[in-house]
């Protein structure tokens, strides 16, 4: 017949089985911890990697953006400076007008007279009268 065991030899049993499980397991719990940590450390790697990837995405989209932008801006600089050197002409050219106009005015004679003058000068074409 088998002997029955004593309650402190059951809880001795068992608290060793325990304080075994518990050796065993520690090994376990450290890579387990380890393996936390890295998991950690590779997640941020992947966000600054992935946000460094969109920054640079975002970057190259506003300077294309930017150069686009700079290029039509110099082509509407260059036809401002072209209509301010025609600008520029016409204004000479009026105030030669204005001086011929005030010379045809003084001088004496019909109309007739006055248009052919202006003629003489290029400033009026008489086919269209």
């Amino acid at each position: 017949m088998r002997r029955k065991k004593s309650s402190r030899s059951i809880f001795r049993d068992l608290y060793d089985v325990i304080e075994r499980r518990r050796r065993e397991g520690r090994p376990r719990l450290i890579q387990l911890e380890s393996l936390t940590r890295r998991g950690r450390t590779l997640t941020q790697l992947f966000q600054d990697t992935l946000q460094t990837w969109l920054l640079a995405t975002v970057r190259d989209d506003v300077n294309a953006k930017l150069e686009s932008i700079t290029g039509r801006l110099q082509l509407l600089v260059s036809e401002m400076e072209g209509f301010e050197a025609q600008r520029e002409e016409l204004v000479v050219w009026l105030a030669d007008m204005d001086a011929r106009l005030s010379e045809v005015d003084q001088l004496t004679g019909n109309t007739c007279e006055k248009l052919k003058q202006l003629q003489v000068w290029g400033c009026f074409d008489m086919t269209y009268i």
